[in-house]
Parts: C-alpha cells; structure tokens; sequence
C-alpha cells in the first residue's frame, strides 16, 4: 500500500496533492480535539490521566502522527493539552 498520492500529471497531480494535505490536516486537527477533550475530563476527574496519554500516544502511532510529525512535536501536542487543562483548573480555585 503505498502512502504517497499516484502521479497522473499535470493539474491532477495538485488536486491528489490537496486531497493528501486536507485529509492529513483534519486527522491533526481531530488529534488536538481528542487530546484537548481527555485533558478536560482528566481535570474533572472522569478518566485517569496516565491512561489518556497512553491512549493518546497509541493514537498518533496508529494513524502515522508520530512518523509523520515526530515524537517530539506529539508529546508537545499532549502535554500542552493536560498542561492548560491543569492550569485552567488552578486558575478557577484561586479566582
């Protein structure tokens, strides 16, 4: 299975191009959801946060985000989620 568009030249090849991008633009963009919306019910308590991650983590590894992108820039992606998710909860005690 290849995973790069097929070539068929001219404007064909910029549309197969677009397609590639936008489909690999909305799994990123579900990812950062999902990731936001674990962190969210960690804060309250309704999921355990180690599993969230590992769950999150087995989620970019399946469908290619760590490949595609690094482990590095995934685990910023996660931490940032849980780290403004554990700010925000801190900010509404004090305030």
């Amino acid at each position: 299975m290849s995973t790069a568009p097929a070539s068929m030249g001219g404007g064909a090849d910029r549309e197969l191009r677009e397609a590639w991008r936008a489909v690999a633009n909305a799994k990123l963009v579900e990812y950062h959801k999902q990731c936001w919306r674990l962190a969210g019910l960690v804060r309250r308590g309704l999921v355990n946060k180690q599993a969230a991650v590992d769950q999150l983590w087995t989620i970019a590894i399946a469908h290619a985000l760590v490949r595609a992108m690094g482990e590095d820039r995934v685990e910023a992606i996660i931490a940032e989620a849980f780290t403004v998710a554990a700010f925000d909860a801190m900010w509404s005690e004090v305030a």
